[in-house]
């Protein structure tokens, strides 16, 4: 038995509660009640005292016979009153005092007391003694003789004796109080002991059900109330067994449905608290399968999905958009979809992953956009020479061998083309396999400075090679990554001026080793630089420099495959850098 939670108990105590509060409102209404009573009969009669006292004391003012006899006076009707009696003239000068102290020398007409006196025949006031110990009351009340105050007599009393009798009382009251607590914390118990037998049972019933005792059933006894109360609950616990086992097969059933679906689904409460949500989902979106019992709006920071949601809340039907997460740069198509009609309902929001068909489309369109647009120029460029040739130019010899020398430049320009775009699905399919070996990067620049050496020398352009000797060999496919790094020199080439220079260098990144290709040529645009990688992208259109436009796409998937990194780093006017990372063998 827990003695806090225990039925009995809390009935005992809040028995005991209500007598110790009623008790002790009542106690303290008394106390205050009879503390003030006893004040004020001391006030009283201190206040009689002083006009007795006044009486007495007439004579000693009126005859000097009596003048000297002033001391002796004062002791008598302190001993008479039981009190401190003290007589100051109409300045506030002590003429005789009854304590056993020297007689106080200042005036007291400052005193509350005093000055109230003489000013207006009657005064008082509460302080403590000179000690500060204990609360003494004073009474006073002026002497006058005709129509002249001629001083004041001031009655004194502390109030300890009050203060005991009220301590007595306050003890009687415990004593009293404490007998009463214990009868009722008695008799609570006992009432409470017997008013909660039959609940006991039924709770210990209720607990082994909630530990998933489903076949537990309480056993009638006692009262009719009692009856009927385990008669309900053994009703209440084949209905929650049936009900639970129904609810664990369609659970079951469920969340191999869920957990076996592609698409994303994802359930909000009426208040906007993620109640489900299936793998799926929680890959699309980037969250934990815990999100469960936080709010959509913290797990799922993606504005166009709250907005779906919200939508669909406040037209209670059906909405469906599609949405571009931040995340992973996904594309789904999402249904928000009420759960019940009404202002209230939950919303169920399926996710369908339209990534990788958006992507074939893209991919689809730019191909055929860009791959037209790079044929039209050779097409219609030998279209022209055909038709020049049809019109009588075939007849001059000279004119005819410069047309065919045309002919032949656009074709391998068209060959060039489809062989980089063979390349680059080949590249983006994975239908290949890397040779890979160890390769010596020293080797590899070498390769590549002696293919390009003769056509650097007859632009005008330096090349220079910076390759440590600690260099570790990198693992990769030898033929694939030296066409990259020939593209990567080709363009180098094409956009550095007559004069310049173009270093190949390697360095060393840990696991991995970084090749870079540096010009000093005339730079690129810095709204060119995020597209550079692009098929078919070319910074300057208005250059017909022979190339497809695939080249650094087919850099980029090259050093991917490898499991490596691209990057780019240029400046207007101060050259070009692009480097890739290679892993280590």
């Amino acid at each position: 038995m827990r003695f806090p939670k225990s039925l009995q108990w809390r009935i005992a105590i809040a028995y005991t509660v209500l007598i110790f509060a009623t008790m002790g409102a009542v106690s303290l209404y008394l106390v205050t009640f009879i503390r003030s009573s006893y004040v004020r009969d001391l006030d009283a009669r201190l206040a009689q005292e002083a006009a007795l006292a006044v009486d007495a004391v007439d004579d000693h003012f009126t005859d000097p016979a009596y003048a000297a006899d002033l001391d002796a006076l004062a002791e008598r009707l302190s001993i008479a009153s039981q009190a401190q009696v003290t007589v100051v003239d109409a300045a506030g000068k002590v003429l005789a005092d009854s304590s056993e102290g020297p007689l106080v020398a200042e005036a007291l007409l400052a005193r509350p007391e005093i000055r109230d006196a003489i000013n207006a025949g009657r005064g008082s006031d509460v302080r403590r003694d000179s000690e500060g110990n204990d609360e003494v009351r004073y009474a006073a009340a002026a002497i006058v003789i005709g129509n002249e105050t001629r001083g004041a007599v001031r009655i004194a009393a502390p109030t300890s004796e009050v203060q005991g009798n009220v301590n007595r009382i306050v003890t009687t009251i415990g004593i009293s109080a404490g007998a009463v607590a214990l009868l009722s914390v008695a008799l609570g118990y006992y009432i409470a002991h017997r008013t909660s037998r039959s609940v006991r049972s039924v709770t210990s019933g209720a607990r082994r059900l909630a530990d998933g005792d489903l076949e537990h059933r309480v056993t009638a006894s006692g009262t009719d109330e009692t009856r009927d109360m385990a008669e309900a609950f053994n009703k209440m616990a084949t209905r929650i067994r049936d009900v639970v086992r129904d609810l664990d097969s369609e659970s079951g059933r469920l969340k191999v449905v869920l957990d076996t679906m592609v698409d994303g689904v994802l359930v909000v409460d009426s208040e906007g608290v993620v109640v489900l949500i299936n793998a799926s989902a929680s890959e699309l979106l980037g969250v934990r399968a815990e999100a469960v019992g936080s709010r959509f709006a913290q797990t799922v920071r993606d504005h166009d999905l709250q907005r779906l949601v919200s939508t669909a809340q406040a037209r209670m039907a059906a909405t469906q958009d599609e949405v571009a997460l931040l995340r992973g740069r996904r594309v789904v198509s999402a249904v928000a979809t009420p759960l019940a009609q009404g202002s209230t309902q939950g919303v169920l929001l399926t996710l369908h992953d339209r990534t990788e068909t958006r992507r074939l489309e893209e991919t689809r369109k730019e191909f055929v956009t860009n791959a037209s647009h790079e044929l039209r120029s050779p097409l219609a460029s030998i279209k022209a020479i055909v038709e020049t040739l049809e019109g009588g130019a075939l007849a001059d010899p000279a004119i005819a061998s410069d047309y065919l020398s045309r002919v032949r430049r656009e074709v391998d320009r068209m060959a060039a083309l489809v062989s980089d775009l063979l390349e680059l699905s080949r590249l983006e399919s994975g239908q290949f396999r890397l040779q890979q070996l160890a390769l010596d990067p020293k080797d590899l620049v070498d390769e590549i400075l002696s293919r390009v050496q003769e056509r650097a020398k007859a632009a005008g352009v330096t090349l220079e090679s910076v390759v440590p000797q600690d260099m570790p060999p990198v693992l990769g496919d030898e033929q694939k990554l030296v066409q990259a790094m020939f593209n990567l020199m080709d363009n180098a080439l094409k956009y550095t001026p007559k004069g310049g220079r173009i270093t190949l260098s390697t360095q060393s990144q840990g696991k991995l080793v970084r090749f870079s290709v540096r010009d000093t040529g005339a730079g690129i645009a810095p709204q060119d630089l995020p597209h550079i990688f692009e098929r078919f992208y070319k910074a300057d259109r208005s250059r017909r420099d022979g190339g497809t436009g695939l080249g650094l796409a087919i850099v980029k998937h090259t050093v991917q495959v490898h499991g490596g990194n691209v990057s780019i780093d240029s400046r207007l006017g101060a050259g070009t850098t692009v480097a890739f990372t290679v892993p280590v063998a």
